[in-house]
């Protein structure tokens, strides 16, 4: 029994505090669910479920979670209080937190969910104190995966599906999805219903169905990142952010195509046909790239530097991933 199923089995008898937190938001958004589904339901659902954003203010204040906790639930047996974005509160909201996991209301559910506690400040880490007193009379889940969980849920949802799907394959959308666990699946699924049950997804599917639509989602970052032009880079990165993507998805797309880009380079500078080189780009990029190095080389060190180390700083900076991948995009237009 994995831990969202020992979830739902624990919800007959729902605890008065969850925290949900980690790094893969799709569990996340899936256990929160399930909690909600438990708690709020019927014609007053409404009434009785509350949802702060540590970090917001005015009209979304997170401290009105005080309130909510203590009010009672209208027609129904308990109320949801939800603060999502964790990793976003200040002292004040933790403390609030802290003070309240020690003596919780039993007709409230708290969850508390996102990536993480903040670190701690001045000496006193009030995440570890928090989940500490949660677990004496709630429960604290903490869904992590590492890429070859990542892996072992897109093989399990490829079985789902009635496909099969080798392991060049899955690397290749691993690649492309990043650590981005939704994007993943739902590439997975897009490849099943492509080949259709009992299909194949092979590398050449993943072209076809995946490659296509991340090529139109980011190729043109990575050109203008090739031609040095930050403008350009940024302009086309803050469309696509505005459009909703997300910006771990745009990374796993970057950072492939850059790697095609450091493969195209070393097999012109070897003189090796591009038949040869094991490109897995459209002509018309290949040709647009192979211009733009020819003209200005790019550091092999310093890009696989930059890739190496910009997942680890979105996930870990309180400035937001967002301005960490900002940031990122700018560095690699003046390599």
């Amino acid at each position: 029994m994995d831990l969202l199923e020992a979830l739902a089995v624990g919800l007959q008898n729902p605890a008065p505090i969850y925290v949900v937190v980690g790094g893969e938001s799709m569990l996340r958004r899936q256990a929160v669910a399930r909690i909600r589904a438990a708690i709020v339901s019927g014609p007053v659902a409404a009434f009785n479920d509350s949802t702060y954003t540590a970090g917001s203010s005015a009209d979304a204040d997170p401290m009105g979670f005080a309130d909510s906790v203590r009010t009672a639930p209208m027609m129904a047996a308990r109320r949801l209080v939800v603060i999502r974005q964790v990793e976003d509160a200040n002292v004040a909201l933790l403390e609030a937190l802290l003070v309240y996991a020690q003596a919780p209301v039993d007709s409230t559910v708290l969850v508390i969910t996102g990536e993480k506690f903040p670190a701690a400040v001045g000496g006193a880490d009030r995440g570890v104190r928090i989940q500490n007193a949660v677990k004496k009379t709630g429960v604290v889940l903490k869904l992590e995966l590492d890429a070859s969980g990542r892996a072992a849920l897109a093989r399990d949802r490829a079985k789902e599906m009635g496909v099969s799907l080798d392991a060049a394959s899955l690397n290749l959308l691993q690649a492309l999805a990043g650590d981005d666990l939704s994007t993943l699946l739902s590439d997975v699924e897009k490849c099943a219903n492509f080949v259709g049950e009992k299909g194949r997804v092979t590398e050449a599917v993943v072209d076809e169905v995946c490659v296509s639509t991340a090529d139109a989602d980011s190729w043109g970052i990575t050109n203008a990142i090739i031609a040095r032009d930050r403008d350009r880079a940024l302009e086309t990165l803050h469309r696509l952010l505005e459009d909703g993507e997300a910006p771990h998805k745009l990374l796993g797309g970057i950072a492939w195509q850059l790697r095609q880009v450091l493969t195209l380079q070393d097999g012109l500078r070897r003189n090796i046909p591009e038949a040869q080189m094991g490109l897995r780009m459209h002509p018309r990029a290949a040709q647009s790239i192979r211009a733009l190095v020819q003209k200005r080389p790019v550091s092999p060190s310093a890009v696989l530097e930059e890739i190496a180390s910009v997942n680890r700083a979105m996930n870990s900076s309180r400035a937001g991933d967002r301005r960490v991948f900002e940031a990122w995009v700018v560095r690699l237009t003046e390599l």
